[in-house]
């Protein structure tokens, strides 16, 4: 009997301890399915909190159309992509990143409003690629592509994809 209630107590005490705070990918199980929430495993904290600064900064800097950052946020591979592409599809004298957003980038207004303070919920991550998912204004869920260089997380798209 003794047992029986130990084993109660311990299942009651285990169900009250997770009254729905759910943390990394978990907790944006209700707004979308995404396969991006199962995608690798969890990144760590410090990890979380490097990616989320460095898209929160690329998101300001895209509303403000400061195109030398946002290249300086960008991932290599898409540095790549973006130079290939202004070199063979646009008659631009200047090639390089900033010049081409520059020339090719429109933002729709709700886009140039100032960049919300964004908090990263999880970092998804297999090998050198990474998404961050997060909720957005009026509690949109988004995911920015990544690319690890080294040690550091770098922004692999020139916007989110919305999850929801």
């Amino acid at each position: 009997m003794v047992i029986v209630v130990a084993v109660l107590a311990a299942a009651l005490l285990g169900a009250c301890g997770d009254s729905g705070s759910s943390s990394g990918s978990d907790q944006f199980r209700d707004q979308t399915k995404s396969p991006l929430l199962d995608f690798g495993e969890e990144g760590s904290e410090s990890e979380l909190e490097q990616v989320d600064t460095t898209v929160s900064d690329f998101l300001a800097a895209h509303s403000q159309e400061d195109w030398e950052a946002v290249c300086d946020l960008l991932s290599k591979q898409m540095l790549d992509k973006l130079e290939h592409l202004a070199t063979t599809s646009t008659g631009l004298e200047d090639p390089s990143c900033p010049a081409f957003l520059e020339a090719f980038v429109v933002l729709e207004p709700e886009e140039k409003k100032e960049a919300a303070e964004i908090e990263g919920g999880s970092l998804r991550q297999q090998g050198a690629k990474g998404y961050l998912i997060y909720f957005g204004s009026e509690d949109v869920v988004y995911a920015m592509s990544l690319d690890k260089q080294g040690s550091e997380w770098r922004v692999a798209a020139l916007s989110p994809q919305r999850l929801g």
